[in-house]
């Protein structure tokens, strides 16, 4: 009762962001019945745990939320598909090849480092340590081939539009969105270290200066 009270009291003042970041017991029953909901939904698998069942429960677990796989990736898929074009058009020609205004093409390292702020302020913590798992699970593929065959499987239901995964814009960007992936994952571990949640919220609250 006490904070919907003090939740009220702010809105009439005009503090709206103070009054969201509260919440009333409303909420917290929403919340704890939604949270009782899910956990008697999951069952034990009878089945053992074989590595074609791994694969099939990833995937569909990357599909559990309609509007993005993980939270914070839909903020970051025009950055992702912007990354992947220009990583495709670096890889066009020779090492010295140049855009039509004979600017160097950028490397895969500055294209990184341009993608990675968007990730470290877009990305949840969360979603940050779920970037970390499958840049493990892809290492864990033993040839190139399969690496970016599992790349190719979870590409799309990891990135695509905010609910629209697999309209026609999403199957144009996807060269580009397996590229890009390609080259998160192998960044993964430096992108994703200790810190970097505490480095984005940094970075944003100097944006907002």
């Amino acid at each position: 009762m006490q904070r919907r009270e003090r939740k009220s009291i702010l809105i009439a003042k005009g503090d709206v962001k103070k009054a969201e970041e509260i919440q009333t017991d409303d909420e917290d029953e929403s919340d704890a019945a939604e949270k009782a909901g899910l956990a008697s939904a999951v069952g034990e698998i009878s089945d053992p745990m074989t590595s074609q069942l791994s694969a099939a429960l990833l995937i569909e677990s990357l599909y559990l939320n309609p509007f993005e796989s993980v939270e914070g990736m839909a903020k970051c898929y025009d950055g992702i598909v912007q990354a992947g074009v220009a990583l495709l058009d670096s890889e066009v020609g020779d090492d010295h090849s140049t855009v039509n205004d004979n600017r160097p093409r950028p490397s895969r390292s500055e294209i990184m480092a341009a993608l990675e702020p968007l990730l470290i302020t877009s990305l949840e913590q969360p979603s940050g340590e779920t970037i970390l798992f499958l840049a493990r699970l892809r290492r864990m593929c033993g040839t190139a081939r399969y690496q970016r065959r599992f790349v190719q499987r979870i590409g799309p239901v990891l990135v695509s539009p905010k609910g629209a995964i697999w309209c026609l814009r999403h199957q144009n960007d996807m060269e580009p969105i397996i590229a890009a992936l390609e080259m998160i994952f192998d960044a993964a571990f430096e992108v994703f270290n200790k810190g970097w949640y505490e480095r984005g919220r940094l970075l944003l609250a100097d944006s907002v200066r």
